[in-house]
């Protein structure tokens, strides 16, 4: 003769016993939840519009591939390697700007003005860029050689975020946004 009992513990798992001859024989059932995380977390996932690969995107990362691909003169690669650049010259620019009120001064024939305008420009296309592809195909701008771009595409969206911070930060202590070209009684570098 057998009989079966369904308890539930603690823990919310289902235990079924069967009363035997022998004894009692029990089995273990995980709760529905559990069951349901298990077989989600064993299909293949989807990327979705904001999710990342760091992993694989850090093992693809390869400096010799890109030192070859700017010897060969690659778009891609000059096009990662001229974005990392600007990306150091706008942060750079950016803690100047959080410190004291005012971006990088001219420079000798405005040359350091000129660098950090066109370095904002460079990443503004950057994020600009592979946000407008990220909408169309699902996907950001390719990797590059080596990474090289997609790192640069990374870092510029990271610095824009920044930017973004600094902006409201200028705003709240300082009461102002300083001119992108020095002008006539200017709050900085007025001429």
């Amino acid at each position: 003769m057998i009989s079966t009992t369904t308890t539930t513990t603690t823990i919310g798992a289902r235990v079924s016993s069967a009363r035997t001859r022998r004894g009692i024989v029990g089995r273990a059932r995980a709760p529905t939840r559990a069951r349901v995380a298990i077989a989600r977390a064993k299909k293949e996932t989807k990327n979705g519009f904001f999710s990342a690969d760091l992993k694989g995107d850090l093992e693809s990362v390869d400096g010799g591939d890109v030192v070859d691909a700017l010897r060969r003169g690659d778009g891609e690669a000059i096009a990662g390697a001229v974005g990392l650049i600007a990306n150091v010259v706008v942060s750079f620019s950016l803690w100047v700007l959080f410190n004291t009120g005012c971006g990088l001064p001219p420079g000798p024939g405005g040359a350091v003005g000129l660098a950090e305008g066109l370095s904002y420009l460079v990443v503004a296309g950057i994020v600009l860029g592979a946000t407008v592809k990220k909408f169309k195909t699902g996907s950001g701008l390719p990797a590059g050689p080596g990474g090289v771009l997609g790192g640069a595409e990374g870092i510029s969206f990271l610095v824009a975020l920044v930017g973004v911070a600094v902006g409201a930060n200028q705003i709240f202590h300082f009461g102002f946004i300083p001119d992108a070209v020095p002008t006539e009684g200017g709050q900085c570098f007025g001429k």
